[in-house]
């Protein structure tokens, strides 16, 4: 019986390689005509997204109950969703309100590009108001400082609300599952320092996905971003 689930875990594991491959490939060729600087910040978005979604799938702890054989819709939906917040992640890192106009004008113009690119390939209609939505939290940090200040249970916080927007949308649209109030007020409430284990399982999906997510963009998109905006004086 062992030998036999580890087989039928293997045929699941390559259903969803492969899948993957091929939402992977189809978006590559959508954002082929786009512009240089366009085609290159989001290969990188898509390395996390993609990535990301391999480690929940074949990493993941068991007990979270991840492993489903996903269809194109779903992983479709996770790229698109996923690539979003990355944008907007990456909008977050550059923003300061003390910059000239021209300087303004040519920043503002670019993300334009990459939301109006990133609707094009996903079929969506986001604009800037996808700021406040996926990183509120970090906005928040940013005006108020709560890091920098040593108050780290209210930047914690922040950061739990920003991973519970993107997860909490991930977790219904992928494995169609119902977040309870008791889940996201765990996370709340959560403290440093406080072990993870103990609160509740659907509290530590969102964790998990989140903290997954914004890591992947840390190791991959976020050195990327000086260079883009270097080399294509943005």
């Amino acid at each position: 019986m062992g030998f036999l689930n580890k087989f039928l875990e293997s045929k699941e594991d390559s259903a969803n390689k492969m899948t993957i491959a091929q939402v992977r490939d189809s978006l590559n060729g959508l954002f082929a005509p786009e512009s240089k600087e366009i085609r290159d910040l989001f290969g990188k978005i898509l390395d996390v997204a993609e990535q990301s979604l391999r480690g929940v799938l074949f990493i993941a702890p068991e007990k979270f109950g991840f492993k489903k054989t996903l269809t194109k819709e779903e992983v479709n939906f996770w790229f698109r969703k996923v690539s979003l917040a990355l944008v907007v992640y990456s909008y977050c890192f550059f923003y300061v309100d003390e910059q000239s106009p021209s300087a303004q004008s040519s920043f503002n113009a670019f993300w334009q590009r990459m939301l109006d690119s990133y609707n094009k390939i996903f079929g969506e209609n986001a604009n800037i108001d996808a700021v406040n939505h996926y990183a509120a939290g970090m906005i928040e940090e940013g005006e108020k400082g709560y890091s920098k200040s040593g108050n780290e249970e209210k930047a914690l916080r922040l950061m739990m609300k920003d991973y519970a927007t993107l997860a909490t949308e991930l977790l219904e649209g992928v494995w169609q599952e119902n977040i309870s109030q008791k889940a996201l007020d765990d996370l709340q409430n959560y403290k440093p320092g406080q072990n993870m284990g103990a609160l509740d399982l659907t509290a530590q999906k969102i964790a998990l996905l989140g903290s997954g997510i914004w890591e992947t963009h840390l190791e991959i998109v976020k050195p990327f971003l000086p260079k883009l905006m270097t080399d294509y004086k943005i």
